[in-house]
């Protein structure tokens, strides 16, 4: 394997390993990588599956039927371009690493910020599909409610508690301890006026990238890509609330399409590629959304 080949190989790996990681809205997806996808396909995303509970009333129990999953249809439209140099000592660390595994990490420190651009671009995909939110809440005449700290958490519960209730047959869109609410860095202004909001959870497993801290059952992370509009001269908002893994579904091209060349007059390698992705939303039931404006504004001091 040529040392340029060894590049596109471990920089694909790590994209491959790392760009979950770096999604906060995508936290709220089941994303799959998927191979050999072209501009404009139509891919499946198989969902988790559901579990169905029925009435026994004695004997011998039937044979088990298969899961209710959920398929959906993510077109994969969108796509980004990407390109970057490699010096040739970098090449030659990469070259010469004992092990797939620290060839990984080296290009890791050149992909990096390939795979956080490209992850924010899907978590801003994802961002915008709160138009089909099955839980949405908003002031009078649908208008945005103008945010402070007690309806900062008082929205948090109201979305609980309508998460909670599911369809009244049994079925409840709250899972323990999977749920997750994104808010944009204004919406965190205002938490963080909250004495009982604590920002580093105790017996929390993984941080997740954005998160600061849990409140009325809900993982809350911070992300740039809220969907947000301009409406008379405010910037309306529209925080995210789902279930880890289950609301949204998505897909990203596993392969980056990736080639090297050299440039004239330039002793070092260049890459070139792009990667597709599509985004959908096959649970509204499991999505919840509010309209919110969030001036920032410092509490007055004391004279």
């Amino acid at each position: 394997m040529s040392d340029e080949q060894l590049m596109i190989t471990t920089f694909t790996k790590a994209y491959n390993k790392y760009v979950y990681d770096e999604m906060v809205i995508g936290q709220l997806a089941h994303t799959e990588l998927k191979d050999g996808v072209r501009t404009g396909a139509e891919v499946d995303v198989i969902m988790p599956a559901m579990v169905n509970l029925f009435d026994y009333t004695g004997g011998d129990l039937k044979d088990a039927e298969l899961t209710n999953t959920t398929t959906a249809k993510v077109k994969f439209d969108k796509g980004k371009a990407f390109h970057f140099e490699v010096d040739e000592v970098k090449k030659q660390q990469i070259a010469n690493a004992p092990d797939l595994k620290q060839k990984v990490e080296l290009a890791k420190e050149y992909s990096s910020d390939a795979i956080k651009q490209f992850a924010a671009a899907v978590d801003s995909a994802y961002g915008q599909l709160y138009t089909r939110a099955g839980h949405y809440l908003a002031d009078t005449a649908n208008a945005a409610i103008p945010l402070d700290a007690d309806y900062a958490k008082e929205i948090l519960a109201y979305m609980q508690a309508e998460f909670q209730r599911g369809d009244r047959k049994g079925h409840t869109n709250w899972i323990d301890g999977q749920m997750v609410a994104v808010v944009p860095p204004e919406y965190q202004f205002y938490l963080g006026k909250l004495d009982e909001l604590k920002y580093v959870e105790s017996g929390h497993k993984k941080i997740a990238k954005g998160y600061i801290g849990q409140l009325c059952g809900w993982d809350i992370v911070v992300s740039n890509n809220v969907a947000s509009v301009k409406e008379n001269d405010q910037i309306t908002y529209y925080p995210l609330f789902g279930i880890k893994g289950k609301t949204l579904a998505g897909g990203i091209s596993k392969n980056l399409n990736m080639k090297d060349y050299m440039p004239e007059k330039n002793f070092n390698t260049r890459y070139k590629g792009y990667g597709l992705y599509g985004v959908g939303a096959p649970r509204a039931d499991f999505l919840g959304t509010v309209k919110i404006t969030a001036p920032l504004a410092l509490s007055k001091r004391a004279a």
